[in-house]
């Protein structure tokens, strides 16, 4: 299986590893996975809207194509407002969709911070971007995965949220166990 990974740091992030940390836990899940990871950290939908060629379209097609943004939309001090990040969520899936078939692709909701820590993000307010994130792929008939209510959910946020970075939003080994157990999931369905 051939998956294309992008979006924003938290899929581009190492975090100690010899790859992206997420590539590395898939791969203990799923051995067999190939990956392509095109995230850049800082992304906005904006401007990975406007670098879609690069990041997705031009890349040799895989099997499935996993997304996660908005977590820099979502940022206080260069936050993209509610209707604008929908209008580039839109805009992203319509483009994909010419090369993946709908049940092939997984939206990725931001994920939970550690509010004590992270002072530009909050989690009502990851919920409200989430929230979008799950109608387009609603909307475009595409897979979803609540990555921050899955974070939420398991209880320990101070510690699940805690990576190299320490900054309540930058995740380490917890959280991407998290993450690589939604998005293996999904990928098992597809």
């Amino acid at each position: 299986m051939r998956v294309l990974l992008t979006g924003d740091s938290i899929i581009a992030r190492y975090e100690g590893k010899t790859e992206p940390h997420i590539n590395w836990n898939l791969k203990q899940i799923l051995p067999e996975i190939q990956i392509e990871n095109t995230a850049v950290s800082g992304i906005n939908s904006g401007t990975f809207f406007a670098r879609l060629n690069e990041l997705v379209l031009s890349v040799k097609k895989c099997d499935n194509l996993v997304i996660l943004l908005g977590t820099n939309d979502l940022a206080t001090h260069k936050q993209v407002p509610l209707e604008q990040f929908k209008r580039n969520m839109q805009l992203i899936a319509s483009a994909v969709i010419c090369q993946y078939y709908p049940p092939h692709v997984l939206l990725i909701s931001p994920p939970a911070v550690d509010e004590k820590k992270q002072h530009v993000r909050n989690n009502k307010l990851v919920e409200k971007y989430a929230g979008v994130v799950k109608k387009v792929a609603d909307e475009y008939h595409f897979r979803y995965a609540n990555l921050c209510q899955a974070m939420i959910d398991a209880d320990d946020l101070s510690m699940i949220s805690r990576g190299i970075k320490n900054d309540g939003l930058h995740f380490g080994d917890k959280g991407y166990e998290i993450l690589g157990n939604l998005i293996s999931s999904e990928l098992k369905k597809m």
